[in-house]
């Protein structure tokens, strides 16, 4: 009994462990995917809007409750304050979802912003989003091949202990 015990306990935590990799994996693509989304807000308002960066980005943020959207709101709190350095946005944008290239190349983006004329700024985002969009396309692939596959792995592994321990 005892055995079943502990083989139903290594099924459950290895199905977890399976669980949390795809989970990891689901969100580095979903704030990937935000942040190109923000960037073609941005886009559309200081093209057609012409509003204010918090204002925009306010707008953006709204109701969202996932990872990217608790830093923006801690960006529009930077925002807020008035002045700020490259090193505040990057510690807005420290997470384990992002390597280190890409939050360095976010945090530059997040701090220029603001900070010249429309036509610059748009080049910029434009720029900013032709970098980002094949690390998403790249995450979304890794999700949908990896993420799975780590649930799946994890559950089959369960199995196994299961199976040994009983």
């Amino acid at each position: 009994m005892l055995k079943l015990l502990l083989g139903a306990a290594l099924f459950v935590c290895c199905g977890y462990v399976g669980y949390g990799v795809s989970t990891h994996y689901r969100r580095r693509y979903n704030l990937l995917v935000g942040v190109i989304g923000y960037i073609d807000a941005l886009i559309n308002g200081i093209s057609y809007l012409q509003s204010t960066l918090a204002e925009l980005t306010s707008g953006y943020a709204g109701e969202k409750k996932d990872d990217f959207g608790k830093m923006l709101a801690k960006y529009i709190l930077l925002l807020k304050n008035g002045s700020y350095r490259k090193e505040d946005c990057a510690a807005i944008l420290r997470s384990r979802l992002l390597t280190g290239y890409e939050q360095n190349a976010l945090a530059e983006m997040l701090y220029s912003l603001g900070k010249s004329d429309i036509d610059t700024q748009l080049s910029e985002l434009n720029k900013y989003r032709a970098l980002i969009s094949p690390i998403a396309a790249e995450a979304g692939n890794n999700y949908k091949k990896y993420g799975s596959l780590a649930f799946k792995l994890g559950i089959l592994a369960g199995l196994a202990a299961l199976l040994i321990t009983a």
